[in-house]
């Protein structure tokens, strides 16, 4: 059987995730040129790049760290991760808690070769242009 849920239902489904696990408020900490967005108990979840270290094309790049992406994977297929629409979600939930408009996303997530070797890869999203990014 084939479940078919809409963006609004999907948007509502990981906003609720995103508060449970990380707190109804979130915070950021600003250095010169990248942000540090925390949880409602000060850990560190996302971090923002505004200069040095963004994908090209993009103005405010916000890499998701890799115990974020575990933790949120312990609710998530891990194959969701990888789709525009989660990018598109995560930007919007984080872009309403903030107000600090963030144009680009970049998070790690693990996959399996067929020998069973586990290696990282990278997922860049620029949700302006609608596309995925490269590094500089």
């Amino acid at each position: 059987m084939k479940i078919v849920i809409t963006e609004l239902q999907y948007q509502k489904v990981v906003f609720s995730l995103l508060d449970t696990l990380y707190g109804p408020k979130i915070l950021f900490k600003k250095d010169e040129d990248i942000f540090e967005i925390l949880s409602n108990d000060g850990q560190e979840i996302f971090r923002l790049y505004t200069k040095v270290g963004k994908s090209k094309g993009c103005k405010k790049d916000m890499l998701v760290l890799s115990q974020t992406i575990e933790e949120i994977e312990g609710y998530l297929p891990p194959a969701v991760l990888r789709k525009k629409l989660f990018s598109k979600t995560i930007l919007s939930y984080v872009n309403e808690k903030t107000n600090l408009d963030i144009d680009c996303i970049d998070f790690p997530y693990g996959i399996y070769n067929n020998d069973e070797t586990y290696f990282e890869n990278r997922y860049r999203f620029n949700v302006k242009k609608n596309k995925k990014t490269t590094t500089k």
